[in-house]
């Protein structure tokens, strides 16, 4: 009730425009559900399995396999929603669509406070309403019916908090359960997507050390870092032969290497306020400390591969990192010595790094273990549960997917293929991570083509269009240096930011394959609050005059009000009234199948997310493993699927022959089978008792 009561007239009026647009969808047509709005197949691995464990079958996909193959925290919401799949299967969709409706009102309205509270009330409401009507955002975040929505509204809610925080503890002191509320909204952002782990890490960083250089240097350092030995390896080495022989080595050389070159550079004096410090200074003690980590790092880790612990790569990587890195550290250093309050005077700095430490290590430890505690608690547990239940402590569907990016032309997506792709800088495929800003780079790159011609040039004019906004975008920042400092830390995008980074990394360096557009929720959120500060920042000068506050107001309730309108039509307009037939089977494929197969038929698919959800009198049993279980994912590896899948009842495959005999699958399957069908491409198959021939395995 006080959460209504606080609503102002704007977020009533938004709140409204949201739930009323999506009540339109969720009474719409029932074929519209798996065509319009949960179209991934993706979801349907979390709606079966979410039915299957409420109808007391455990965590499984097929009723046969145990699967930890998703994020947790959402499969809680949704066993209760999917319990409702007893009575019809449209209507968990209805009312799964409406929690998605609440959840991008309440990051909506999260997000309003949050750019109303550091800048101002019109770039307030242009930030929640395009958040809340974007078409890229819906399309990736609300529409496939993953965790994004969950994530988004953690991720919000998490800034938020520390939002408030930033400007609680300059004026008082913060308790221990202060800490304790963070970790815990720091534990739901972790637990709606695993790979925000990342931010609730580098969040620990930015409230412990609170009011020191370091809270804001460090987190960047690690980005830095992270991206200079991965990538140092990758230029010596080739992006092919990286994804394929080098990436775990790589992985291992940069935790060693963070390790020592945080700790050199403490020590070293390079986390003391960069203002204090002469630009010499600065220089000698950034140098120094990367000259001596780097050595340390190079030995301990040639020695670790002389031990056999470590896996070799060209030792000259660790050369091509120490440029790297002094040169990308340096460079941040100098920016925050611009950005510093320019009442710090050089040599004012009067405290040591060991002075420092002795100073804060009780209250450092303290709230570290408190914060680190209940995060890390929680991971250990969750670990702990799914090795005792699944037999492996982490989701089986990214370790297949890591595997993938391992092989060679795989029939599923690859890991990054190239420089972009590495960077997270791609258009226009799963490696463009900082959408919808990019939408507009590429509009733009289309506008500039007379004055950069050229049939095959949109590669250049994307990238030229996408540094020249950097550059004017680092223009204004500089020369808002102050201001643009204290709102960047009071929205927390310092830790975002770098966060963001990592989770890219976390990616293509490891030879991910299968990246999805839907990962990179926090870079969305990341772009509508970075653009936020640059537009007020921009608009600043309006803002100090009445007449054009109040009328950049109008203009923004205008923009809204299109916003709002364009993404109704578009939701009129997929989610039809009385346009298909009732009778209509919600998937063509579903009739074929139910037709050319007895019930009670255990069916083999290639994916099959949407059909095991909607089928009826049959099972489907997912072959790519991603909802599959560890024991399959092993099989899988050691060339003996086609024999596990039938010792578990599988009788029929429904699968492209062609697609089976590329990586993953490498042809095993091809002696076990027998074509009787074909229906879209697709054959089904018998899934025989013995092999028709043998077939000697690939070296």
């Amino acid at each position: 009730m006080n959460f209504i009561k606080r609503l102002s007239l704007f977020e009533t009026l938004l709140i409204t425009a949201i739930i009323s647009i999506h009540l339109y969808a969720a009474f719409s047509d029932a074929y519209n559900f798996p065509n319009w709005w949960f179209m991934r197949d993706d979801a349907y691995y979390y709606f079966k399995v979410a039915q299957n464990i409420s109808q007391g079958l455990g965590s499984t996909f097929d009723g046969i396999n145990l699967t930890n193959g998703y994020h947790p925290l959402w499969m809680l919401i949704c066993i209760p929603i999917f319990a409702l799949a007893r009575f019809d299967l449209i209507l968990p969709l209805r009312v799964l669509l409406m929690l998605m409706a609440v959840l991008n009102a309440a990051t909506a309205v999260l997000i309003y406070r949050l750019v109303k509270s550091n800048l101002s009330t019109a770039v307030a409401m242009l930030a929640a309403s395009f958040w809340a009507f974007n078409s890229y955002i819906h399309m990736n975040v609300y529409e496939p019916g993953l965790e994004t929505p969950l994530a988004a509204f953690a991720i919000v809610l998490f800034i938020y908090k520390l939002s408030q925080l930033e400007k609680e503890w300059r004026t008082q002191s913060v308790a221990t359960r202060q800490i304790a509320a963070l970790a815990v909204s720091a534990t739901i952002v972790m637990f709606s997507r695993l790979d925000l782990v990342f931010l609730a890490i580098i969040g620990g960083f930015w409230i412990i050390f609170r009011g020191r250089p370091i809270r804001s240097l460090l987190p960047l350092d690690i980005l830095i870092i992270f991206a200079s030995m991965t990538s140092s390896v990758a230029l010596r080495t080739g992006i092919d032969q990286y994804n394929t022989t080098y990436a775990a080595s790589a992985i291992e050389a940069m935790i060693l290497v963070l390790v020592i070159k945080v700790i050199a550079l403490y020590f070293f004096g390079a986390y003391q306020h960069p203002r204090a410090d002469s630009v010499l200074k600065i220089i000698r003690q950034t140098g120094i400390a990367i000259t001596v980590s780097s050595v340390l790092a190079t030995g301990l880790y040639l020695l670790l591969v002389q031990l056999g612990i470590g896996k070799g790569f060209p030792r000259s990587a660790f050369v091509i990192d120490w440029g790297i890195s002094l040169l990308l550290l340096l460079a941040l250093r100098f920016t925050a010595h611009w950005f510093g309050d320019q009442k710090i005077k050089v040599g004012a700095q009067t405290t040591t790094p060991l002075t420092e430490l002795q100073a804060n290590w009780k209250k450092w430890l303290t709230e570290g273990v408190t914060y680190y505690g209940i995060l890390g608690g929680a991971l250990t547990i969750y670990m702990l549960y799914n090795k005792v239940t699944f037999g492996t402590s982490t989701p089986v569907s990214g370790q297949i997917k890591r595997w993938w990016g391992t092989l060679i032309e795989t029939v599923y997506e690859s890991p990054a293929p190239n420089w972009s792709s590495f960077f997270g800088i791609s258009f226009q495929s799963a490696y463009d991570a900082w959408q919808p800003a990019s939408k507009l780079f590429l509009w733009m790159a289309k506008i500039i083509h007379p004055l950069y011609r050229g049939s095959n040039t949109m590669d250049e004019r994307y990238y030229i269009v996408m540094f020249v906004f950097a550059f004017l975008a680092l223009i204004i920042l500089f020369a808002n240096a102050r201001r643009s400092l204290r709102k960047a830390s009071n929205m927390a995008l310092i830790p975002l930011a770098a966060s963001c980074g990592i989770q890219i990394l976390s990616y293509t360096t490891t030879a991910y394959g299968g990246v999805k557009e839907w990962y990179w929720v926090s870079q969305m959120i990341f772009i509508t609050l970075a653009g936020s500060l640059l537009l007020d920042l921009i608009l600043r000068p309006l803002q100090k005059i009445k007449i054009t506050r109040n009328l950049l107001k109008l203009a923004a309730i205008a923009l809204s009000i299109s916003l709002a309108y364009e993404f109704g039509f578009y939701v009129k307009t997929i989610m039809r009234y009385n346009y298909f037939l009732a009778d209509r089977p919600y998937m063509e494929v579903l009739p074929y199948l139910e037709e050319n197969t007895p019930p009670g038929s255990i069916i083999g698919m290639t994916g099959g997310g949407n059909a095991g959800y909607f089928i009826h009198d049959r099972t489907v049993v997912n072959m790519d493993g991603l909802i599959n279980s560890y024991d399959y994912f092993q099989s899988l590896q050691n060339r003996e699927a086609p024999i596990y899948l039938k010792e578990h009842g599988v009788t029929v495959i429904f699968a492209s022959p062609r697609l089976l005999m590329f990586p993953p699958y490498k042809g095993q399957f091809a002696p076990y089978l027998e074509n009787y069908s074909e229906y879209g491409g697709k054959n089904l198959m018998y899934l025989l008792e013995e092999p028709k021939y043998y077939k000697a395995p690939r070296k």
